[in-house]
């Protein structure tokens, strides 16, 4: 990912994994964790909302990572849309059509391919699938399965970075011509040069032999290395997501200074979300600036 050093990262769908770059998180759920492999985590900010109604001022970050969230997305043109409204730049990832028909993740719902440029989705279609599983399980506790699948990442895993314009095409159906021999003979040629080949043996070897604790020291060791997240001035940042007006962050709430709504803070998380149940609207006199916060 171009990232610069000093650029502003967004984490959208950060889930129980946030990229360690990040500085700001965003996640529609911080309780389900149906469709994600953990609980939420959330050692910087976090801001709760939809993808489709970012709660955040046009061009506020450099920079925007979506990692394996577009597939998720009821309608992922609105949700690219608001990505590029958002950050200058960004990254997108999710599993390719191919993994998807491997694994079979019943929750996803589009087929993701990319075609030079272009991001090209296509519905998925939910049919029983009784391999899945079988799949999953191979990949968490074979290594040289999972070594098999790193050997041919863009086949299985597709990455998009893009400035200042996704190009993104929804389709009735898959651009993959998969009847073809000559094109599935390209498709799994093996691409990897002699270095990477070797850090990637490197790392199939030491799942198969190192043994579980050191795995988790190593893991852990990797997450101390996080550049820590800056300081943000989240006011400087955030607008509403209804009509997309400066806001004030109070001391359990945030309210709109344009079209006056008002969005809880709870567990210290705003929750910027149109759809949910205001189950608590202080009126104004209730509210107790608290400032900018960070």
């Amino acid at each position: 990912m171009k990232i610069g050093p000093n650029d502003l990262v967004l984490d959208v769908g950060s889930g129980h994994n946030p990229n360690p770059r990040s500085d700001i998180l965003c996640d529609r759920y911080i309780e389900d964790d149906t469709e994600r492999g953990g609980s939420i985590h959330a050692d910087r900010p976090l801001i709760v909302a939809d993808g489709h109604n970012l709660p955040f001022k046009d061009k506020a970050f450099d920079y925007v990572i979506a990692s394996h969230i577009i597939e998720h997305m009821d309608d992922p043109e609105r949700f690219c849309s608001e990505l590029q409204r958002v950050s200058r730049a960004g990254f997108i990832a999710s599993p390719t059509e191919l993994a998807e028909h491997m694994f079979y993740w019943s929750f996803h719902k589009w087929y993701v391919n990319k075609t030079g440029d272009r991001l090209i989705l296509h519905p998925k279609v939910n049919v029983p699938n009784i391999f899945g599983d079988l799949f999953h399980y191979l990949y968490e506790h074979n290594p040289w399965y999972a070594r098999f699948h790193r050997s041919l990442p863009d086949m299985f895993w597709m990455e998009y970075e893009w400035r200042d314009r996704i190009n993104i095409e929804i389709r009735d159906r898959s651009p993959l011509n998969l009847t073809d021999p000559r094109a599935l003979k390209r498709m799994v040629i093996p691409r990897e040069s002699p270095v990477t080949s070797a850090k990637r043996t490197a790392v199939t070897l030491a799942d198969e032999f190192l043994p579980r604790a050191a795995k988790d020291l190593i893991t852990r060791a990797r997450r101390q290395k996080r550049t820590p997240a800056r300081k943000v001035n989240l006011e400087s940042i955030l607008a509403c997501p209804a009509c997309g007006g400066d806001v004030k962050l109070m001391r359990d709430a945030v309210k709109c200074e344009g079209c006056g709504r008002v969005y809880p803070i709870e567990r210290g998380f705003p929750m910027m979300l149109l759809d949910q149940d205001m189950r608590h609207r202080p009126e104004s006199s209730d509210l107790v600036a608290t400032g900018t916060g960070s």
